[in-house]
């Protein structure tokens, strides 16, 4: 019987299919690569908008490039079919532990949440929302990882949308309400309310509403409120027991952020866990893999059959009359004394040394979840433990570096939403990144727009800030002028170099006047007042500077010839 092949795979058994694809087992005989084939079948091929479906979650998939999600290979056409091969997963599903186990740990709960998580925040990056988290799409390897798969209903916000408005697509247990009722505001919160279900039957073996028809699940979903986790699994930490419930908030704006603060609160509280059960070691060395079937025999300690009639005991040896040298005195001192030590050692905590090779590295990434973990693992405890340190200018640095990145990922995720600014300073600056965006603007009055976040930053009271994404208003205003003077200054930097600078500048002068004779009078004023701010110290443009500050004040002075 001769070899079925799809590009340079040979096809083996099916091992999944589903209403996107028939998925097979395939060998890559060259580099012997175990690999996934997903077909789309005989008939579907036909379909435009199943074709259009299976060549979205290719693209998807070319575009996810991560430790947790299942990584694509390649693809193509053969006898008119469209194939792709993407990465073999040999640990089974999150299904196939829970069918098994019942339910998992708190601690193998919570490492599989963060490592979802840690997938979930590099896609929604992306602009792809999942819209289909499930045990069945949760794959485990032999060594623990979790990978996430199976993109065939998820959205991509950056892209035409597949699913007609008012549409219900998904899987009933883990629905959001806005999903079920075909919201068109679906974003990476329904992903996180998704989320949320998942911690819920990873701990108690049950999703939150168990209702015995799917019309009823999905009212439940809408208007029920749901049991706490603890009834089902009273061992459950009480931090994470509230995270789940706001992560199953009716309201999107009721979650948490995005999925990297999950994960922020997912990794505290498992640090919190190990810290109450330190010293035991079948609670502390728990790991997901052995929630893969795998796990360690247990020795029966001598005895444990005692109660076995015509057990032999065995002889016990006379002691010797000075004792074994482990049972004097001055051994069982020693032994004490290394303990003392090593315990000390031990409560030193990484090194300087180790912190900083820690953060550099971390630094060298883009991700934004390893660059939290870097905050927090290394850059602030370095920062507290070695204020005098000789890196501490450095991580100074890396430290706001990072925390600008986070507050510009924010910030692109809203303008992606098409969502407004939360205060007067959030709005500004989201103004002016958007107006980065514009390339009919004159590259002068963006150069402005960040001007303007550094004043309103500056002039910002603490109120008028307040309760964004948990971090005080201080630091609010802080990074907002952090991000307004890079961007600004960078931005001024290409400016300058321009051969068509004066032009601009007039230009941009003309519309000052033109905002004066339309009775905007402080508009026009503003114009002039930033220029003489931006460019207060380039000696060239000192001419366009004199006739900015005379309009400024009131004055009429021409422009300088160019």
């Amino acid at each position: 019987m001769s070899e079925r092949k799809f590009g340079p795979f040979v096809v083996g058994e099916q091992i999944g299919a589903g209403g996107m694809g028939v998925i097979y087992r395939a060998l890559h005989p060259e580099t012997g690569r175990v690999a996934a084939l997903k077909i789309l079948p005989p008939g579907m091929d036909t379909d435009r908008r199943m074709q259009q479906r299976f060549e979205r979650e290719i693209g998807i998939l070319k575009r996810l490039q991560h430790p947790n999600i299942v990584r694509y290979y390649g693809g193509g056409f053969q006898g008119g079919q469209r194939w792709y091969a993407m990465e073999f997963i040999d640990g089974g599903s999150l299904q196939d532990v829970l069918k098994r186990r019942g339910r998992l740990t708190p601690l193998q709960a919570i490492q599989a949440g963060r490592q979802l998580c840690a997938a979930l925040e590099h896609a929604h990056n992306a602009g792809i929302i999942h819209r289909d988290l499930k045990p069945a799409n949760l794959l485990l390897t032999s060594q623990g990882r979790l990978k996430l798969g199976d993109f065939g209903i998820a959205r991509d916000t950056e892209s035409t949308a597949l699913t007609a408005a008012g549409k219900t697509v998904g899987t009933y247990a883990y629905m959001a309400p806005e999903q079920i009722q075909g919201s068109e505001h679906i974003d990476r919160r329904t992903d996180l309310y998704a989320t949320g279900c998942l911690l819920f039957e990873l701990l108690s073996g049950e999703t939150p509403f168990t209702e015995n028809n799917p019309a009823a699940m999905l009212m439940a979903h809408v208007d029920s409120i749901p049991r706490s986790v603890r009834t089902k699994c009273p061992e459950c930490p009480v931090a994470l027991e509230r995270l789940i419930a706001r992560l199953l908030e009716k309201q999107p704006e009721d979650r948490p952020w995005d999925a990297l603060a999950v994960h922020t609160e997912l990794t505290a509280i498992q640090e919190q866990l190990k810290q109450g059960v330190k010293g035991s070691s079948t609670a502390a060395g728990e790991v997901l893999s052995a929630a893969s079937g795998g796990g360690s025999k247990t020795v029966q300690p001598l005895g444990a059959g005692a109660g076995v009639t015509g057990a032999v005991r065995p002889k016990r040896k006379k002691k010797r009359a000075g004792g074994e040298f482990y049972e004097q005195l001055w051994f069982l001192a020693l032994c004490l004394l290394l303990l003392i030590g090593l315990v000390v050692w031990l409560m030193r905590g990484p090194s300087e040394q180790q912190l900083y090779a820690g953060a550099a590295a971390a630094m060298e990434q883009a991700d934004p979840v390893v660059l939290d973990d870097a905050r927090r693992k290394f850059v602030l405890p370095y920062l507290q433990q070695y204020p005098a340190g000789q890196h501490v200018q450095q991580m100074q640095q890396w430290l706001e570096d990072i925390d600008v990145s986070q507050l510009l990922l924010r910030a692109e995720r809203r303008l992606r939403g098409n969502r407004q600014g939360r205060n007067a300073l959030e709005s500004a600056g989201l103004a002016a990144l958007q107006s980065e965006r514009d390339r009919q603007l004159n590259p002068l009055e963006v150069l402005e727009q960040f001007q303007g976040v550094v004043e309103v930053a500056a002039e910002a009271e603490p109120d008028a800030v307040e309760g964004v994404d948990e971090i005080s208003s201080v630091d609010q205003r802080r990074l907002w002028r952090v991000l307004a003077e890079r961007r600004r200054d960078e931005l001024k930097g290409v400016l300058l170099k321009r051969d068509d600078l004066q032009s601009l500048i007039a230009k941009r002068f003309e519309q000052a006047e033109q905002l004066r004779a339309a009775g905007n009078e402080t508009a026009g004023r503003q114009v002039y007042q930033r220029f003489v701010s931006l460019f207060m110290s380039e000696q060239r443009l000192e001419p366009w500077r004199d006739c900015a500050q005379q309009r400024a004040a009131g004055g009429v002075a021409e422009q300088p010839a160019f």
